[in-house]
């Protein structure tokens, strides 16, 4: 199978999770699972980003980062449960990514972070973003 076919199945794939989602079919949290478990990383930013307002490049780089914090609070604030967070979690160490703290670290941390805790990082996260504009 050539690259660009690889590609063009993923593209398909995570546009099919998107169209489910924007007609209703889908729940966020089973959207977010499924474009985790296609590695659709720039669609999962996107939909994160609207739930807690602020930038898809913001959350991209939380994405991105070694660290589960950020991403942790990002999640929770947008009112994920542990099922799409933890296939979130799997997305990253598949990409070498969080590799800095044990999942079971990482799924504590989120599963203890109440939402009100979340919203006050969020804030912090959110001054950080608008300050870098």
């Amino acid at each position: 199978m050539s690259h660009a076919h690889t590609d063009g199945a993923h593209d398909e794939r995570t546009a099919g999770i998107l169209r489910r989602r924007a007609t209703g079919l889908m729940g966020l949290d089973e959207a977010v699972a499924e474009l985790a478990d296609a590695d659709g990383t720039a669609a999962i930013a996107v939909m994160i980003a609207d739930r807690v307002r602020l930038r898809p490049e913001m959350v991209s780089r939380a994405l991105d980062a070694d660290s589960d914090e950020a991403i942790s609070v990002l999640c929770r604030a947008a009112g994920l449960k542990i099922n799409s967070y933890s296939a979130l979690l799997r997305m990253r160490r598949r990409g070498r990514r969080g590799l800095d703290s044990a999942p079971s670290h990482a799924l504590t941390f989120f599963s203890d972070l109440t939402p009100a805790s979340a919203e006050r990082l969020l804030q912090r996260i959110a001054a950080l973003d608008a300050s870098e504009r």
